[in-house]
């Protein structure tokens, strides 16, 4: 694979081409060129993807952009196993690790939208078949709020699954640390005095909505929030339809491996393809189809505070992180579980959106490289080359 220094410069070079190309005037060719921010982006992808995913390890990609509010390009590239054969394309199922949160977070703002849960109450209130262990801090300051946006002083940053041939344990078992080495959950800071990333905490919301709704989690999200907004190939639970179009997830010399399964699916268990993960992205838009844009799942304003950051975190809402680039905001999230990485970054004021799946355990630059490629053109953010090797996966990505 080379050096990671050659790695780094090829990718930089690789860039470097593609946007000189976009930039020029192709008239000479007889070529009409794209209008608008995006001119050139597909061309550009076409060419620089497949070489990213050679030089990562990394198998497929599943790549879907939105424009002013409309699907613009919809594109899988490499193989989704590479014994069969089998090539990656609009309905082929990633595991999305982390952007399962921000879906999540959907089928609690519902019940909250509701009026079934508070989320200022405490979380104690809605639980009786688990509780957070005695600390010395104040538990009534753990609610909702805070569990969505990571404020809420909770242990338990991320979880690394269980191989398909292991039992999974309950999601009580879990709370309490049947996590496969990453511990139980518990109140580590004083609640709402920190920032501090927990996928436990997501789990936790995970048992409240079963509590709440006396439904299983992943039961409630099918008929609450993925069915009515289209996203009929996605499913919390990893079943015989899942497996039937999954994408084989490969380790980080590009070796099949057994994708893990999640107890804790909240945090990081939800399967969906590049169809159903755009529609997505078009309801976190307000731009898909139905009452609000978000086929009526969730209202406007409720939306809008989902994408708002939460103090003391000047990033990170209700299942979406926040930043501004050269004046633009984005929201979105990131996914890593091992073989598998996912992005979805969004512009609401543009309706613009980015979504990138892969299912290999290197697939951090080819995203980042993607995603370089989307902001040049949709913020004016200046490119840089991705990392000349990759970051380890520990399915904490925020």
């Amino acid at each position: 694979m080379g050096s990671p220094a050659r790695l780094l410069a090829l990718v930089a070079a690789l860039i470097g081409v593609a946007i000189a190309i976009s930039a020029c005037d192709r008239s000479s060719s007889g070529e009409v060129a794209e209008p608008g921010p995006l001119a050139g982006l597909e061309a550009e992808l076409d060419s620089l993807v497949p070489t990213l995913l050679d030089a990562f390890a990394v198998p497929g990609a599943a790549v879907g952009i939105i424009h002013e509010g409309e699907i613009w390009m919809q594109r899988g590239f490499g193989y989704a196993d590479v014994a069969s054969g089998r090539r990656v394309d609009a309905g082929t199922a990633f595991n999305i690790g982390s952007i399962s949160k921000t879906v999540a977070a959907w089928g609690v703002m519902k019940l909250v939208q509701a009026g079934d849960l508070d989320l200022d109450a405490p979380a104690s209130r809605y639980l009786t078949r688990w509780q957070l262990p005695e600390s010395a801090f104040d538990h009534d300051g753990v609610t909702v709020r805070r569990m969505l946006s990571h404020t809420a002083g909770l242990s338990l940053s991320w979880y690394p699954g269980f191989q398909p041939d292991e039992p999974l344990p309950t999601v009580e078992e879990s709370l309490s640390g049947a996590t496969n080495g990453t511990g139980g959950l518990f109140v580590a800071y004083e609640p709402g005095s920190r920032w501090e990333y927990s996928g436990g905490g997501y789990t936790l919301t995970q048992l409240i909505i079963e509590e709440v709704t006396e439904r299983p989690f992943a039961e409630y999200m099918e008929r609450e929030v993925l069915e009515p907004l289209g996203m009929r190939s996605s499913s919390y639970v990893w079943d015989e339809d899942i497996d039937r179009i999954a994408a084989t997830p490969y380790g980080p010399r590009g070796e099949p491996i057994g994708g893990p399964r999640f107890t804790a699916m909240a945090a990081a268990g939800l399967q969906t393809t590049l169809d159903d993960i755009t529609r997505f992205a078009l309801a976190s838009l307000g731009r898909l189809s139905g009452e609000h844009g978000t086929a009526g799942v969730l209202g406007r304003e409720t939306l809008a505070l989902m994408q708002l950051p939460v103090e003391p975190s000047r990033d990170y809402g209700f299942g979406y992180t926040y930043e501004v680039s050269e004046g633009v905001a984005l929201v979105g999230h990131g996914g890593a579980n091992h073989g598998w990485m996912a992005l979805l970054n969004l512009a609401p004021a543009t309706g613009d959106g980015l979504v990138v799946m892969t299912n290999g355990s290197n697939g951090g630059g080819v995203h980042r490289a993607i995603d370089c490629a989307w902001r040049s053109r949709v913020t004016g953010e200046a490119c840089e080359p991705p990392p000349p090797t990759p970051a380890p996966v520990d399915g904490a990505t925020r």
